[in-house]
């Protein structure tokens, strides 16, 4: 096995705890009549901490390498999902939700800062789109293994059994079955995913802050469209399973729907190289969130499983591709010695919006329903598709290279 499938498949293989437990603390909160806001939170503290440590892990990352913290963490996941085995507690929760959260959260900045250096610069969208197929592979898993244990061996047995999984990685990494490409080898710029201007004008200086970080154009526009792109994805699968167990669906009902979900991510990912070379990114970015913002508008008119189930291939469909590309073009407008920085940077504005969101959209909820949360949710996609329109027609590669 090639070292970039090791790598893709331990990820994914962590990826299954950290999506099962999410689901199994949503479905547990609300079995324990925990508030839509309660939900909300416990859905933040997923991401919580990694807000103010995913810069500095990323620093580090690209001092000391990835192989150790990634470790640590694999095994950080596991004792944190025991919590709740242990302890039949509402509090266990929320133990479960911060350590299990940022523990991943270090984790997928390691896995991140490594994928584009494996192979050419013409590779890393097909890189970056395997390994979110890998991801989304285990999203399609995880809600069905949660979903169906908790039905058949109740919460605390569910908890152990994903807990167990987080060993495998650690067991790969801790046995040096991992090889991990070094600094040395990043792959030249301009020649990858089209996103090149301005990222040679820091390449030299890696002591600079975030600002200047975020002051490199490619990098700050793909940044905004990075972030819809993940709001949308996140607060779908934070607000389908809160929705499915009002309407009354069973868990496995709920894991199904979810995994449908995952399942047309991984379709929408095997197409993106394919994509790539017939469309700008520009426009496959903003085609998907303009057809996930249809589709959080539809969400709250459907209760019958089929059609949820058809509702989620679509969203699914709209929001997976999002993800590889805007990787892939974040990775090639970043300076070279600071990947892990730039990682950590897009993971820690990425987590500012979990935390805020979830807790947001389950205080509205709580108040209004869950329908005008998924209809805020699709206004907002509309919107910042309206604010980055014109780069409808940025040219296929700013270099005059075509994606690859």
């Amino acid at each position: 096995m090639k070292p970039l499938h090791t790598l893709i498949l331990i990820t994914a293989t962590n990826h299954v705890n950290f999506v099962g437990s999410r689901l199994a603390v949503l479905l547990y909160a609300v079995q324990l009549d925990a508030s839509p806001a309660t939900v909300g939170i416990l859905t933040a503290l997923y991401s919580i901490l990694g807000v103010t440590t995913s810069v500095a892990t990323g620093r580090w990352m690209d001092r000391i390498g990835p192989r150790k913290p990634m470790l640590l963490t694999s095994l950080l996941m596991a004792a944190g999902t025991l919590t709740a085995f242990f302890w039949d507690h509402l509090a266990a929760l929320f133990i479960v939700s911060s350590v299990v959260g940022t523990a991943y959260n270090v984790y997928f900045i390691g896995n991140q800062s490594q994928i584009g250096r494996y192979g050419k610069p013409e590779d890393r969208v097909a890189n970056f789109s395997l390994a979110m197929q890998g991801y989304a592979m285990a999203s399609f898993i995880a809600p069905l293994i949660a979903g169906f244990a908790i039905d058949a061996i109740g919460y605390g047995r569910t908890f152990l059994l994903l807990a167990l999984v987080p060993l495998v990685p650690a067991l790969v990494i801790g046995s040096n079955k991992l090889e991990l490409p070094s600094a040395g080898t990043m792959p030249a710029k301009g020649t990858g995913s089209g996103v090149n201007a301005g990222a040679d004008a820091t390449s030299s200086n890696s002591s600079g802050g975030i600002m200047e970080l975020l002051r490199l154009p490619a990098l700050r526009q793909v940044f905004i469209v990075a972030l819809l792109t993940n709001v949308g994805w996140n607060l779908y699968t934070f607000l389908m399973p809160v929705y499915g167990t009002q309407i009354h669906l069973s868990a496995s009902q709920i894991g199904v729907i979810m995994s449908t979900y995952s399942f047309a991510s991984v379709v929408s990912r095997m197409l993106a190289p394919v994509l790539s070379r017939r469309l700008t990114p520009w426009q496959i970015l903003l085609g998907s969130l303009t057809l996930a913002a249809v589709g959080f508008v539809a969400s709250p008119f459907f209760s019958q499983v089929p059609l949820l189930m058809m509702l989620a291939f679509w969203m699914g469909m709209s929001l997976g591709i999002g993800a590889p590309m805007s990787i892939a073009l974040i990775y090639d407008a970043s300076p070279p010695e600071r990947i892990g920085e730039v990682q950590g940077l897009r993971l820690s504005l990425i987590n500012g919006l979990q935390t805020i969101v979830p807790f947001t959209a389950g205080m509205i909820g709580a108040a209004l329903g869950v329908g005008p949360v998924f209809w805020a949710v699709a206004a907002l996609l509309a919107s910042g598709v309206w604010a980055v329109r014109r780069q409808w027609h940025a040219p296929m590669a700013q270099g005059g290279t075509p994606i690859r």
